[in-house]
């Protein structure tokens, strides 16, 4: 860029640099909400940036783009999902087409035929919508744009690791490596195919189960279906500690689904109660003891919440067995 261009866009991307990184934060916490509520496992949280300086410059260097401002720049705000499954990817590219602008999109697996390995993911350009921006928190970003980046973690170790090699096109592969590429591309690959079968056989284990009738030793599976059949779903959070809490009543005597639903009938009126108060005790202000609930950022206070579903239960074992009497000796002592 000339020296006279280039100051005035730096000094525009210094004038926004801070506005953007609170539209950044916004449409993260928006996008995340969304996932959440259409149980989207993502593998990492997500990640988001605003793009330097430096980058910028060298982009337009590069690009020869003729550009009115530093919002003109499609990526300034960048952010990436990166999710566990391959069936994930339709439901959260719908997420983001219902509820967003677009302005661009592209799925980079087309650049690819059959016989070649590369680069996998979908990118999108958007802007807010007319009905987000009549919210105060975005009435600001008219003008914003951000790329969003969706992947799988499969995907994701090969985009990070073809960078780190640049080895991104079949090209810029020696000859002599090609073979021994070919072959991690394609593990990757069966990597989310296997993910897939593994789901759909969970899910039909899951659609089977009739922990009411069939008295089985408790899994995780077992357990989830237990506590969203006789638990309100409001308290369920999406990453419940279902492996830790089948250890924890294991540690009371607690092994399989009879028993454990003859606790949950015999103390849930009691844990409920526990957990309203809770509630009621942080909207007056005075109940101090759960400090990393200030700001509610789940917004499980205005709900009427507080416990998880794993809470819950770890609540109706200190009633029935006593004080902490789910965690094991050693747990009991760094307390």
């Amino acid at each position: 860029m000339a020296r006279l261009k280039e100051d005035k866009f730096r000094k525009d991307y210094e004038s926004k640099q801070v506005s953007a990184g609170r539209f950044c934060s916004a449409l993260v916490r928006q996008i995340k909400e969304l996932a959440s509520q259409n149980n989207i496992s993502l593998a990492v949280p997500i990640e988001s940036r605003v793009k330097s300086w430096s980058s910028i410059s060298a982009k337009i260097e590069r690009s020869k783009v003729k550009l009115k401002d530093i919002l003109g720049v499609n990526d300034l705000v960048g952010i990436r999902l990166i999710l566990l499954f391959k069936r994930d990817l339709d439901i959260c590219r719908k997420l983001i087409e219902d509820n967003l602008e677009i302005i661009e999109q592209e799925d980079t697996a087309s650049r690819l035929d059959e016989s070649q390995f590369g680069y996998q993911s979908y990118h999108y350009v958007i802007k807010l919508p007319e009905e987000w921006l009549s919210i105060p928190i975005f009435r600001d970003f008219t003008e914003y744009k951000a790329e969003i980046q969706i992947r799988t973690m499969a995907q994701h170790i090969w985009a990070v690791t073809s960078h780190a090699l640049q080895y991104k096109q079949e090209a810029s592969v020696p000859s002599t490596l090609r073979r021994s590429i070919y072959r991690v591309s394609a593990l990757l690959e069966t990597v989310d195919l296997e993910f897939e079968r593994v789901l759909g056989e969970r899910e039909h284990y899951i659609k089977e189960l009739k922990p009411e009738t069939q008295d089985e030793i408790l899994n995780v599976d077992i357990l989830r279906e237990i506590l969203d059949s006789h638990l309100p779903i409001e308290n369920r959070v999406l990453e419940e500690e279902y492996s830790e809490l089948i250890q924890n009543l294991s540690n009371c005597g607690i092994e399989k689904s009879s028993e454990l639903i003859s606790l949950i009938k015999e103390k849930t009126k009691i844990a409920l109660e526990r957990d309203a108060k809770v509630v009621a005790g942080i909207k007056r202000g005075g109940d101090t003891t759960y400090k990393y609930t200030k700001g509610d950022k789940d917004g499980r206070i205005k709900k009427g919440v507080f416990y998880t579903h794993v809470g819950l239960v770890r609540g109706m074992l200190d009633d029935k067995f006593g004080r902490l009497s789910w965690m094991d000796e050693k747990s009991r002592k760094s307390r």
